[in-house]
């Protein structure tokens, strides 16, 4: 089996289809959907926050991960989170995107550039 030292494209699905909230039905007219802040435009204390998914993600890896976050870089594009930098192995790559996924707002968890230090030991 070859070894993957980097990978990009998309990762994981958090959710099949779009939070109720963003769709207009009978007792939601199209006017009343966006009166509140999305949920990826939320900070991470409840304020409006333009980065407020990626910030809550990172906050989350923090808390979660601790020290093996730093060389992780959290960026969104509206509800999609995208990972990128290095991580020591696929084991806790795989732990931070299911964390991505739990964090709400989340729709869709991307990886760009991924490092697995423990691969390159390996090769």
């Amino acid at each position: 089996m070859g070894v993957i030292r980097e990978s990009s494209g998309l990762i994981a699905s958090a959710t099949a289809q779009p939070p109720s909230q963003f769709t207009a039905g009978a007792d939601r007219p199209y006017g009343s959907i966006f009166r509140s802040s999305p949920p990826e435009r939320i900070g991470i204390y409840g304020e409006y926050d333009y980065n407020g998914l990626a910030n809550r993600v990172t906050h989350c890896f923090q808390q979660a991960i601790g020290d093996q976050a730093a060389r992780l870089k959290v960026r969104q594009r509206g509800c999609v989170v995208i990972l990128s930098g290095a991580v020591a192995s696929r084991n806790l790559l795989n732990y931070a995107v299911n964390l991505a996924n739990k964090v709400e707002g989340t729709a869709l968890v991307e990886l760009y550039k991924m490092t697995v230090i423990e691969d390159e030991l390996a090769a």
